[in-house]
């Protein structure tokens, strides 16, 4: 294959004239500019894996690590959620990222306990994943939606990399490839 040819982000092979790539199916409309076929093996070669760097490393560097291979893979998965704070005139605000632990679902009615989650923006700032009830009246059942919280910063800890590299995996992004 010619180096210079432009290539799939995510296989490295031509993508053909759709907007989805003809090989590995993924969607294209979100990269702006396709890479070279050399600039991608480059790219796999200079890549660091987040689970193996960020054991060593903070939490920090691993949000960064993921924010980068996201971007670079067009940031699939990314899902616009409601803020638990509200905006203008009480309208509900939005943030754009994606859930890196989901809030817990042992919802204890009596006490209203949950174990929060987290939520990472795609601008790299982590947020708390908050549980909150919509529709308790008469005739309308409890329902439990998630809401982006108050920012947090990175712990320092094996868990934040391992589940990064789960959201990297669900998304079909290879995070061996890192």
């Amino acid at each position: 294959m010619d180096a210079d040819a432009r290539v799939c982000p995510f296989c490295g092979e031509p993508p053909g004239p759709g907007v989805f790539c003809a090989l590995c199916g993924r969607n294209l409309a979100g990269v702006r500019q396709l890479p070279t076929r050399l600039m991608w093996e480059r790219g796999r070669v200079g890549r660091r894996n987040p689970v193996e760097s960020s054991t060593r490393a903070s939490g920090g560097d691993a949000i960064a690590a993921f924010l980068a291979t996201m971007h670079e893979a067009g940031d699939p998965g990314a899902a616009k959620m409601p803020c638990a704070e509200p905006g203008f005139l009480g309208r509900t605000k939005h943030v754009r990222g994606w859930v890196v632990r989901a809030v817990g679902s042992g919802h204890d009615e009596l006490s209203g306990r949950y174990e929060p989650g987290l939520f990472v923006t795609v601008e790299g700032h982590l947020h708390r994943l908050e549980s909150a009830t919509r529709g308790a009246g008469q005739r309308t059942r409890l329902e439990y939606i998630d809401l982006v919280g108050r920012a947090v910063e990175p712990a320092q800890d094996e868990r934040l990399a391992g589940e990064l590299a789960a959201v990297l995996r669900a998304n079909g992004v290879d995070s061996a490839s890192l």
